[in-house]
């Protein structure tokens, strides 16, 4: 029989067919079932969290500085061993110094941690972490100072304007939630009126007062509200632990004494802080309930109430009377003051450096 030919280019339309190399056709297939290698950063978080866990603290700011993915890993396993620490510290002895530490660096930054600079607080901290290698998460008094001024610092310069109605916000609600730790605080008296309230809170014990400070200088600078959260943790830190003491602290343009008096008697002395709120009625609201309902009860808002407001302090403690200080202290937190500096203290501050604390028996 006679054979038939096909040709596929026999048809219009069809196209002819083309050879193709052998080295081409496995060079093609080879691309169609190739995979990507796994990277180190394609694990799961927990694997990743767990390997960081092995390698020494001192390597974990280049980690940091990788990728952010690195950068989660690390943030998550700073939280997670630093809650850790925590809650085994309330278990083992509430009234210990590491719990009262642990206690007081949470309530300092967990209004900013919430707000979102929960990376900010992890990279800050790490430093604290190195400097007190065999127990990390025991620092001493000096280090929490300085790592609560670095970490505000931080948020300060992340958020731009250290007046802006933000700033002060975070700012004024961890002011607030500081007394409600106090285990002699007592809310004296609340008055709310249209665009206004004013809120008097009293410690028992924890006293402080300025010795000198620049006169030329606004009410509201930064640094002075820096220094008053640090006293504040101080004082928060000797009241969880029972601890007695005296303290001169002085930094740039400020002196402070304060202390914390641990004795039953009727003359221990008293702190009254009053905090005059001028804003909205919301903001009024959220200050008042800041400070009257207990920090377990206290909602945390997914955004905060953008509404200009100032607030008012004023801390009245006649122990400090003592010291040569005067019997209170005005401090105001709006967004209208400015700094001011004359000659001199620009060259004061060109010849300060540092801050001492030095105790007072």
């Amino acid at each position: 029989m006679p054979k038939f030919k096909c040709t596929s280019g026999s048809n219009k339309g069809d196209e002819p067919n083309v050879k193709i190399p052998r080295r081409s056709l496995k060079v093609r297939h080879r691309e169609e079932n190739w995979n990507p290698p796994l990277n180190l950063c394609d694990l799961p978080i927990e694997l990743l969290e767990k390997i960081i866990g092995y390698i020494n603290i001192w390597h974990h700011n280049r980690i940091r500085g990788t990728s952010k993915r690195l950068r989660d890993v690390n943030d998550a396993f700073v939280m997670h061993e630093y809650k850790k620490a925590l809650h085994k510290s309330m278990l083992v002895n509430p009234k210990s110094y590491e719990c009262a530490a642990l206690q007081t660096i949470e309530l300092a930054t967990e209004v900013y941690v919430k707000s979102g600079y929960e990376s900010t607080f992890c990279g800050c901290i790490l430093p604290m972490l190195r400097s007190s290698y065999k127990d990390p998460f025991c620092p001493q008094i000096l280090q929490i100072n300085t790592f609560l001024l670095h970490f505000y610092d931080m948020v300060d310069e992340l958020i731009g304007d250290r007046r802006s109605q933000h700033a002060r916000l975070l700012y004024n609600l961890t002011l607030m939630r500081f007394f409600k730790k106090f285990g002699k605080s007592t809310h004296i008296s609340s008055t709310a009126m249209p665009l206004h309230c004013r809120i008097v809170v009293e410690l028992k014990g924890p006293w402080l007062g300025m010795l000198w400070t620049s006169k030329t200088r606004s009410r509201d600078q930064p640094e002075k509200r820096g220094n008053l959260l640090v006293i504040l943790s101080e004082m928060l830190m000797a009241s969880i632990t029972g601890k007695a003491f005296k303290r001169v602290w002085e930094c740039l343009n400020e002196i402070y004494v304060f202390g914390n008096d641990t004795s039953n008697s009727k003359r221990v002395p008293k702190t009254l802080f009053t905090f005059t709120v001028h804003g909205s009625k919301k903001i009024c609201s959220l200050f008042r309930t800041c400070l009257e309902e207990e920090p377990s009860d206290f909602v945390w808002l997914s955004k905060w109430p953008r509404d200009q407001f100032t607030v008012n302090l004023d801390i009245t403690c006649k122990e400090a009377m003592k010291w040569g200080c005067s019997k209170s202290q005005h401090m105001e937190f709006g967004p209208f003051a400015e700094p001011l500096f004359s000659e001199e203290e620009e060259f004061m501050d060109d010849c300060s450096s540092g801050k001492t604390l030095l105790d007072v028996e």
